[in-house]
């Protein structure tokens, strides 16, 4: 049956990617030397060093089965939980980060400071989810699924209007700084809209392959995900305390 299973998962990486409910029911902080369950930013669960087991503060005394378990499952959370911290905010960086380089000394002080203000902004509403700060990453209580519809059908959009936004401004300002001093400015007003596209036009090309890694490893995800969720069934058994606690679910 389990080979089944696993044979299952990797016949199409496209179809789970739609079909894998599997995800988190708490948000997770990875440090070096910690893991934190966190709800609401109170932290209900933590692993110290990958063997120390505590529940909202109180540590649990461990048989060695038990911390074996513990290990496999708080090292399986550290190879999976940067992975795809990393695919999201490597997205969100992509499209700003272009942004950023193409409106860098353009217009006046009070315009590049409005126009790093929105971006910022924008940052920060997109990553509220995904934190990455050096070897420290967050990723909030979602499934897979929810991470695909954030790459495709939340993140495209938002940086497509703000690009747009932002280089309409840039062209309105160019335009009134030029007319004063450049009789031909109108010839080659469409090709300062075109270089708008370009970048929209780049911005996608970017986040379509960060999509498109992420169906081609949601095979494997789904595939750890429900390992951790086996993982995390028999320490449930073992220490009662846990059942209260749901970090890998079916969303």
């Amino acid at each position: 049956m389990r080979a089944l299973l696993l044979g299952l998962l990797f016949c199409s990486a496209g179809v789970f990617a739609r079909e894998c409910n599997m995800g988190f029911g708490y948000g997770l902080l990875i440090s070096p030397a910690e893991i934190r369950i966190m709800d609401n930013n109170q932290t209900m669960m933590q692993i110290n060093h990958d063997t120390q087991l505590f529940i909202q503060g109180e540590w649990l005394e461990l048989t060695e089965e038990e911390t074996a378990l513990v290990t496999e499952y708080s090292q399986g959370l550290r190879k999976f939980v940067p992975e795809i911290v990393g695919i999201a905010v490597d997205g969100v960086e992509l499209g700003l980060s272009t942004m950023e380089r193409m409106l860098s000394g353009v217009g006046s002080r009070s315009q590049q400071a409005e126009w790093n203000d929105l971006i910022r902004e924008t940052t920060f509403q997109l990553l509220s989810r995904f934190v990455r700060s050096g070897d420290h990453f967050y990723l909030a209580p979602q499934s897979l699924n929810e991470l695909e519809h954030f790459l495709n059908g939340e993140l495209k959009p938002q940086l497509n209007n703000l690009a747009r936004h932002s280089f309409g401004a840039v062209w309105e300002a160019l335009r009134d700084a030029l007319q004063h001093t450049d009789a031909n400015f109108e010839q080659t007003d469409p090709q300062d809209w075109d270089a708008v596209g370009h970048l929209v036009d780049r911005i996608n090309s970017g986040l379509d392959e960060k999509a498109s890694l992420l169906e081609e490893k949601t095979a494997l995800f789904c595939q750890r995900l429900i390992e951790l969720n086996e993982i995390e069934s028999q320490l449930q058994q073992s220490l009662p305390a846990l059942m209260a606690y749901d970090v890998v679910v079916e969303k």
